[in-house]
């Protein structure tokens, strides 16, 4: 046999050979994505029907959403595998049932209802009040924080009228327009009309209110201390950043000068577990 037809034949195998490998990566191929295809995924399936605007809550508890197994080649796009995907939604659009349950079935409460409403607490009620920079801590405040409100009055007459009569409190002395803490650690909702994030651990950054309306405070109250809270609202009020942490103590009313530490002579910070310095 010639050189030429050694090569000729070299190259022949060669090419079948390859041909053979190629033909048999594809067949192997095709088998594992019709295997892949034909895999069962657990997902969550609709087992009965559910009206929109039911609580994805209500029905995983009673097992109208369950995991159910489904091929990988029948599920749509954005499907939900795991109960917390839903949890604390609503459905956007009503079930008939055995549909395999997708993200944009289910949405927030507000985003469904367009309102702001159930951002309150229950048994709370939301009221605005409007103060200036400098009575709302220079615009510091975030939705989600926890203020203190305090509303000034005249000394004598009605409402946080002192019942000591001046000869009495020390020094005869006492402040024309007293403060009084009217509410303690209480929620904000909004800042202006933006309702933010709210600011629940350190470190954690708020969503920026309402940079326009800095001014207009709402909080959320029982609707008896929401009636109070517009009670006062002639008087000048004030409010007080809290930490995350604070908690309500006693303040008690005094229109006539306290134990002034600037009279004293000594820091304001000492005798607490902080000296001032944030640390």
């Amino acid at each position: 046999m010639s050189s030429r037809r050694t090569l000729i034949l070299i190259g022949a195998l060669v090419i079948g050979g390859l041909a053979a490998f190629l033909t048999l990566n594809y067949v192997r191929g095709v088998e594992n994505e019709s295997a892949e295809q034909n895999r069962l995924v657990e997902v969550l399936v609709a087992k009965g029907p559910i009206a929109k605007g039911s609580a994805a809550d209500d029905a995983l508890a009673s097992d109208l959403i369950a995991i159910d197994k489904r091929r990988a080649a029948d599920l749509p796009a954005s499907v939900v595998r795991r109960d917390a995907e839903i949890a604390g939604q609503v459905a956007a659009v009503d079930l008939s049932g055995g549909e395999i349950i997708t993200a944009n079935m289910f949405v927030a409460d507000t985003d469904l209802s367009g309102s702001k409403s159930t951002s309150l607490d229950k048994g709370n009620v939301a009221i605005t009040i409007s103060v200036d920079e400098a009575a709302g801590v220079a615009g510091l405040i975030q939705p989600g924080d926890s203020i203190n409100i305090l509303a000034t009055a005249e000394a004598e007459g009605d409402g946080f009228a002192s019942t000591t009569p001046v000869e009495e409190q020390p020094n005869g002395f006492k402040f024309e327009r007293p403060a009084v803490y009217v509410f303690q650690d209480v929620k904000v909702l909004a800042v202006g009309q933006s309702l933010g994030e709210p600011v629940a651990a350190e470190g954690e950054e708020a969503a920026p209110a309402d940079q326009g309306n800095k001014g207009l405070i709402t909080v959320q109250l029982p609707p008896e201390d929401a009636a109070i809270l517009a009670s006062v609202r002639e008087s000048s009020l004030y409010l007080t950043l809290n930490r995350p942490d604070y908690e309500p103590v006693p303040v008690p009313y005094a229109p006539w000068v306290p134990t002034l530490s600037g009279v004293q002579g000594v820091s304001p910070y000492e005798g607490n577990d902080n000296d001032g310095s944030g640390q």
